[in-house]
């Protein structure tokens, strides 16, 4: 059982990263890159939330996979 929650946490912090590092790109894309040259420029701060799940999402999938890779090398 122990084994299978370790896998889970690498799997689970490997995901949560990618989600997280796409919510950072989404809002580079669509709130910075897509708005050049646009006079309004609201949508930098409205999309904030966005860029802050995103940020967090990384740094939480970040430290759930290194504690993962740290108990497999535990395991062995």
């Amino acid at each position: 059982m122990k084994a299978f929650l370790t896998y889970l946490s690498v799997l689970l912090g490997g995901l949560i990263t990618f989600v997280g590092a796409s919510f950072v790109v989404m809002y580079f894309w669509e709130a910075i890159i897509t708005r050049i040259g646009d006079p309004d420029q609201s949508l930098i701060f409205w999309y904030l939330p966005i860029l802050f799940l995103g940020l967090i999402g990384v740094l939480g999938g970040l430290v759930l996979l290194a504690q993962g890779i740290q108990r497999i090398r535990n395991l062995r």
